[in-house]
């Protein structure tokens, strides 16, 4: 060995129980953790649900932009497939 001391992980364990003792949080912090968690996430997924013409909008873009695209492609094409002729 490099003269480094061989530690068993029995060892290991028990220097590390004793080394790091559980702490208990405080009650403000149960409480504020607490409340965070019993946020009910349904009501705000029945909000956006009911956000029609943001969707909408959103289709339309998408739409718009794949069109666009698809044009540009096309025409690519073409100047490439002329320029061969």
């Amino acid at each position: 060995m490099t003269g480094k001391k061989f530690v068993e992980s029995q060892d290991v364990e028990s220097r590390l129980e004793m080394a790091f003792r559980p702490v208990r949080p405080s009650r403000k912090f149960i409480q504020k953790v607490r409340g965070r968690i019993h946020v009910s996430p349904s009501v705000i997924v029945a909000e956006r649900l009911n956000d029609t013409p943001r969707l909408l909008l959103l289709i339309g873009g998408v739409l718009s932009v794949g069109l666009l695209v698809a044009t540009g492609v096309r025409a690519l094409f073409y100047l490439v497939n002329k320029s061969r002729l």
